[in-house]
Parts: C-alpha cells; structure tokens; sequence
C-alpha cells in the first residue's frame, strides 16, 4: 500500500504539472495574440500618421508646381520607407534625391541601382536636410522646375506621372512606376489630387 501511495502522490503531481504546463501554452499563446493584434493596429496609425506628415507639404507642392499630391506621398513613403530608413531618420532626405554637389550637405551610403537590367550595389552621394519641411521644399523645387521633368507636371493622371518619373530616370528600378501606383491606389493617395 506504501507504493501504491507513493505512484498515486507520483501520478497526481505529473498531472498537476501536466494541468499547469497546458494552461501556461494556451494562455502564452493568447497573450502572444493580442500584442499581434496591436502591432497591427499600431503599423496602420503609424501609416496614417505619415500620411498625415506628408499632406501639407505634397498640397504645397500641388499648387505650386502641379505636382500630383499622390506622386508626392507615394514616393515619400516608397524612398523612406515610411520614414523608417536611416536616410529620412537622421537626414531628413524622404525622397532620395542625391548629391550632385560636393558643397551640398550630403552623406555617401551604398545604394542599390539597376544597370543593363542587373541590380548592383554602387556608393552613391545623398542629400542631406535639416528638416522634413526642407526635403520636401527641394522634392518641389526638383521636379517641378527641371527641365528633365517636365513629363510628370505635364502628366494628366497619376499613373501617366509615375511612368513619367521613371522614364525621366528619377529611378532605375524598372518596377518604380507599378510601386508608386499601388500605393496610390492601397492607400486611396489619389484623393488628394482633386
């Protein structure tokens, strides 16, 4: 009778910890759960923000000098990545316009550039700005006055604007178009050109 105590007490305390180890799975993963939910949720109100960031400047930009206020938002968000990439964080360059000018602020960072098709990895001259209000005066400035842009501000739509910026050579990335136009369109941007 002594072992058979012993086995029960031994049996009981396995599926005490058994009980215990289960309820700590299935609660880890409902808590694993919620801050998905709110990182999603935090992902889209950062989104928005940016979005929000980004208007007053691109209606700026609209009036000005007819850029389409969606081009502007959307290669914002496309160039900085939604303002997360070092170049927009700590210089202030949301387009990646570069440095033609060693007297420009600037900064060198290795930059990927297409060349006879072939993706490469070249050291590329960046701008560097004080401020967002900064970048955006010169995003402006730079399309909307040089002669090698005219195709975007003579654009009659959107996506007319963002074949345009390709074919100027704004970028070589033969998909740049297809990328601005899917964000005007996932984010309604094309809103903002009335």
């Amino acid at each position: 009778p002594k072992n058979f105590y012993l086995f029960l007490r031994f049996v009981s305390s396995g599926i005490i910890a058994l009980s215990i180890m289960l309820v700590v799975i299935f609660a880890g993963r409902e808590l694993a759960s919620i801050p998905e939910k709110n990182r999603i949720k935090d992902e889209e109100i950062r989104k928005e923000n940016f979005i929000e960031a980004m208007l007053p400047y691109a209606l700026e930009n609209k009036d000005k000098y007819d850029i389409f206020a969606s081009i502007t938002i959307a290669q914002a968000i496309l160039e900085s990545n939604w303002g997360e990439s070092v170049l927009s964080k700590e210089y202030k360059n949301y387009f990646g316009i570069k440095s033609i000018r060693e007297t420009d602020q600037r900064i060198v960072f290795q930059t990927n550039e297409y060349i006879n098709g072939n993706l490469v990895q070249i050291p590329g001259a960046f701008r560097s700005y004080d401020s967002l209000a900064d970048s955006m005066a010169h995003y402006g400035l730079l399309v909307g006055t040089a002669d090698r842009y005219q195709p975007v501000i003579e654009s009659n739509t959107y996506n007319e604007a963002a074949n345009a910026l390709y074919k100027c050579g704004y970028s070589t990335d033969p998909n740049y178009p297809a990328k601005i136009i899917n964000l005007i369109e996932k984010y309604a941007l094309y809103k903002y050109d009335d």
